[in-house]
C-alpha cells in the first residue's frame, strides 16, 4: 500500500516467560473464535491493485522512528463515499484515501512519498485500510501528515460503498482459518508452510516464497544440506545432552536464531510481535528486521525483560538518518548489529513481479521514474550500458568495508555482524576490518540467482581457511528445516544457524503459539541429533563427524 503506517491504539500484551511444554495446547482458529478470525482475516488480505507495487518498494521505504502522539481533530466534517470517490487524484482532482474512519488528503504528499508516487495514485478515492494495516507500523500517519490533511471522517456504511471490505479472498481465508488444525498436531517445520498456504493471500504467499529469477539458489539452499552425511559415534553415555552456546557473548539455550524477515503482518495482524512473544518462551534471539511491518519500538516493547534481540541494519544513503536509526536501535536494547551487505539492488524476484504485472494499472517503478524524467523509451536514456541505482533507493549501494569502522564508532561496544557473505575471501575481509561475525547467506535465494548455497560456502571456509572459524563467529542461514541441518553446520564450524521462512509461516498460521511450537520442534530435533551422533555438548561437534559429497565420492572435510 502507501508509504504511511497506521497507529494501533491497543496496548501491547506481553507473554509471560514460559516454555510451550509447560502450558495447555493453544486452541486452533475454530468457529468458537469467529470474532478473532474475522479480525485476522480483515487485516491479512491485500488488494492486488493497490498492494502490487508496494512490496517492490518496501526496502526503499525507511523504517521511520516513532513520532510523538498527536491527537487528531475530532470535529472534522462527515464525508460521503461519493465525495471520496470523486477525489481520485486523476486530472485536476485531489487525491483522498480512507484509512479506518478517517479521510486523508494526500494531494501534496504524493511526490514526497518514499515508496513512489505511482502506488498513491492507484489508491486515490479508495478505502485502503486493509492494505495499509498489513504492512505499516504505528504512528506513521502522525509522522507523515499534518492534522490539516485529515479532511473528515466517514461512516462505516459509507466506507463500505468504496469497497475494500470482505471479498472472495477474505471469505476463503476466513473458512481456512476456521478449519485450521491445532498447532500441537504439527510435527516438523515443513508443515507450517503447507498449512499456511491456505490462509495466506496470493500476494503474501508470493512474497514469502519467491526466490530470484530461475530460483536455482533457492532450490540449492534446501538440497545442499543433503550433500552432507554424518559419521556417528556410539557407546558414549548419551543420557545428558547440553545444547547451550553463546552468540556474540550472549548465552543461548540453542544454536539457532530467528533471522530477519520482513512484512510479517502480511500473514498475521500481530506479525513481528508474534515472533518476539514466541521467541521469549524459549530464550531464542530474534534479529529484528529493518523491513518489518511493525515498528522497531513496537517490537522491542513486546519482548520479555530478559529477552535478547539483535537488529538488522540496512545502511541508508543518508548517513544522518543512518546514525539516527543506529542510535535508536541501541537505545532500545539491541545487543548486536547485523549489517546487511547483499542488497545494493533488489534481485529479480519473478513470482512477485508476475503477480504485480497482472495487477490493475501496474507499471514497473523504475520505468515510471524514467518516464517522469522525460524519457519516452529506453533508447532515450543517455549513457546506455551504464546502470545507476535510482536516487530514491533507500539502501546505500556504495556500502564498503571501510563502513565497518564508521558503524563501530557510532556503536561502541556493540558487536557487528556482516550479513550476506558468499565466499571465503569476504569472510577474511570481514575479520580484517574488525567485524565480530558474518552470516553466510543468499538473502533466502532472493538476490543473485546462481550464488552458492550458504552451507557450501561454510565448507569452503572449513577447507581453505579453517583458522577463520576461531577468529570470527560464522553463522549460516538459508534452507534450514531440520535439527540435523543445524548440527551439520555446527560440525563444520558454524556458531549458529538462522531460521527465516519457517518462522514467518508458523506465525502466519498460529501466531506466537506457532513460533513457540516451531522452536520446540527444533530443540527436540537438535538434541536428538546430538544424541544419535554421539555429541554431549555443542563443543563435541567436530568436522570429523561429517562427510561432504563430491561428484566422485564422499570425502571427509
Amino acid at each position: 500500500m502507501i508509504g504511511l503506517r497506521q497507529l494501533r491504539p491497543a496496548a501491547l500484551r506481553r507473554v509471560p516467560h514460559r516454555r510451550l511444554t509447560q502450558r495447555a495446547a493453544a486452541p486452533p482458529f475454530g468457529s468458537a473464535q469467529a470474532s478473532t478470525t474475522a479480525k485476522y482475516t480483515l487485516a491479512a488480505v491485500l488488494a492486488a491493485a493497490v498492494g502490487g507495487t508496494v512490496l517492490w518498494n518496501q526496502l526503499r521505504d525507511p523504517v521511520r522512528l516513532e513520532a510523538p502522539d498527536r491527537p487528531r481533530n475530532a470535529q472534522k466534517r462527515r464525508i460521503t463515499a461519493a465525495e471520496v470517490a470523486k477525489n481520485d487524484g486523476k486530472g485536476s482532482n485531489a487525491l483522498w484515501v480512507v484509512i479506518d474512519d478517517q479521510v486523508y488528503d494526500l494531494t501534496e504528499y504524493v511526490e514526497m512519498h518514499p515508496g513512489g508516487a505511482k502506488v498513491l495514485q492507484q489508491s486515490g478515492g479508495k478505502d485502503v485500510t486493509k492494505v495499509f494495516k498489513s504492512i505499516h507500523p504505528p504512528k506513521t500517519l502522525e509522522k507523515a501528515l499534518s492534522d490539516e490533511q485529515v479532511v473528515g471522517v466517514i461512516d462505516v456504511d459509507e466506507a463500505r460503498k468504496l469497497g475494500g471490505g470482505k471479498d472472495e479472498e477474505d471469505t476463503r481465508i476466513e473458512h481456512a482459518r476456521a478449519s485450521l488444525r491445532n498447532v500441537e498436531t504439527i510435527v516438523c517445520l515443513d508443515e507450517f508452510e503447507e498449512v499456511s498456504q491456505s490462509i495466506l493471500t496470493a500476494m503474501a504467499s508470493s512474497y514469502y516464497g519467491t526466490g530470484s529469477e530461475t530460483e536455482q539458489t533457492l532450490r540449492d539452499e534446501r538440497e545442499s544440506w543433503q550433500r552432507i552425511r554424518f559419521r556417528p559415534r556410539v557407546m558414549r553415555k548419551m543420557r545428558h545432552v547440553d545444547s547451550r552456546t553463546a552468540f556474540l557473548g550472549q548465552p543461548q539455550p540453542l544454536p539457532i536464531f530467528i533471522a530477519p524477515a520482513g512484512l510479517a503482518r502480511l500473514g498475521h495482524p500481530d506479525g513481528e510481535l508474534n515472533i518476539a512473544r514466541g521467541a521469549a518462551e524459549h530464550d531464542i534471539v530474534q534479529v529484528v528486521s529493518s523491513g518489518a511491518s511493525a515498528s522497531i519500538d513496537e517490537i522491542f516493547a513486546a519482548k520479555s525483560p530478559a529477552q535478547t534481540m539483535f537488529w538488522q541494519f540496512y545502511v541508508p544513503s543518508d548517513r544522518d538518518l543512518a546514525e539516527k536509526k543506529l542510535k535508536h536501535a541501541i537505545e532500545l536494547g539491541a545487543k548486536a548489529i547485523f549489517v546487511t551487505c547483499d542488497v545494493p539492488v533488489l534481485g529479480k524476484r519473478e513470482r512477485d513481479l508476475k503477480l504485480k504485472a497482472r495487477s490493475q494499472n501496474y507499471e514497473h517503478p523504475i520505468a515510471a521514474q524514467w518516464k517522469a524524467a522525460g524519457a519516452s523509451d529506453w533508447d532515450a536514456v543517455k549513457n546506455r550500458g551504464i546502470s545507476d541505482i535510482p536516487d530514491t533507493a533507500h539502501i546505500d549501494a556504495n556500502l564498503c568495508w571501510d563502513d565497518i569502522a564508521w558503524i563501530r564508532a557510532r556503536a561502541p561496544g556493540v558487536p557487528i555482524v556482516v550479513k550476506g557473505v558468499g565466499c571465503v575471501e569476504d569472510v577474511e575481509l570481514a575479520a580484517k576490518y574488525g567485524a565480530d561475525g558474518v552470516v553466510l547467506s543468499t538473502h533466502g535465494g532472493r538476490q543473485l540467482d546462481g550464488a552458492r548455497a550458504p552451507i557450501d560456502v561454510l565448507v569452503e571456509v572449513r577447507k581453505k581457511n579453517p583458522a577463520l572459524l576461531d577468529r570470527i563467529e560464522v553463522y549460516v542461514d538459508g534452507g534450514v528445516r531440520r535439527g540435523t541441518d543445524v548440527v551439520k553446520a555446527l560440525c563444520l564450524g558454524a556458531r549458529g544457524v538462522g531460521l527465516g521462512r519457517p518462522i514467518l509461516y508458523a506465525q502466519s498460521a498460529y501466531g506466537a503459539a506457532g513460533v513457540s511450537k516451531a522452536l520446540q520442534i527444533m530443540e527436540e530435533e537438535i538434541q536428538m541429533a546430538m544424541r544419535l551422533l554421539g555429541a554431549n555438548t555443542v563443543a563435541d561437534l567436530k568436522p570429523e563427524m561429517v562427510e561432504v559429497s563430491s561428484p566422485e565420492r564422499w570425502v571427509p572435510v
